[in-house]
């Protein structure tokens, strides 16, 4: 593949990162600008894009879903789904936060390491230092950081993602986040499939 079409093939797995990163924060005014501004390239993986009329219902229903208040019917949390006991901030949860540490992030965290967000955040991040590097011609530069986002997928985003996905769709009443959680376990499935050949 050329240098061109590398750069456009992981912009595009940059900004898919990136989008389903702000779809998994709480939802409010901001999200709703970016789905209507990205409305053309959205509308078939999400089909009805919620609009500011929307808002209310869908903060209601990231609750319900997300935060409880009795029982967290999804957990967003990828130590729920990796660990034994099922609980939150579990060793690997202490393990994904030293993957943070090794890419020298020092920003504050407002979330669990572990959160869906967060991770996807973090993909989006490796993608974007490959970029970075493959524009400077830094061939093993470029590879170590596709090392490590197949890695990160194999022992983290990747093995939890699917069952989150499928526990989301199976609980969202709203359309938005029925869709979402389909094409995040899509994505994410067929993203690892092709790091998985590296």
């Amino acid at each position: 593949m050329k240098t061109e079409e590398t750069l456009l093939h992981e912009n595009a797995r940059a900004e898919q990162y990136k989008f389903l990163s702000e779809c998994y924060h709480a939802p409010d005014e901001k999200l709703i600008e970016m789905l209507c501004s990205r409305k053309d390239s959205v509308q078939d993986l999400l089909k009805n894009i919620p609009t500011i009329d929307d808002l209310e219902q869908l903060k209601i229903e990231y609750s319900r879903l997300f935060l409880g208040p009795f029982k967290v019917l999804v957990p967003p949390y990828g130590s729920v789904y990796l660990e034994h006991e099922r609980r939150v901030m579990g060793e690997s949860t202490i393990d994904v936060k030293r993957w943070y540490e090794k890419e020298k992030l020092d920003i504050l965290i407002r979330e669990v390491p572990d959160h869906i967000a967060i991770e996807l955040e973090f993909m989006y991040l490796l993608v974007f230092k490959q970029i970075e590097a493959t524009k400077d011609s830094d061939s093993v530069g470029a590879w170590n950081y596709q090392k490590k986002q197949a890695s990160f997928l194999n022992t983290h985003l990747g093995k939890w993602a699917p069952e989150f996905s499928e526990k989301l769709e199976a609980s969202a009443r709203n359309g938005f986040y029925k869709n979402l959680a389909r094409y995040t376990r899509l994505f994410v499935e067929e993203d690892a499939k092709g790091l998985s050949t590296l």
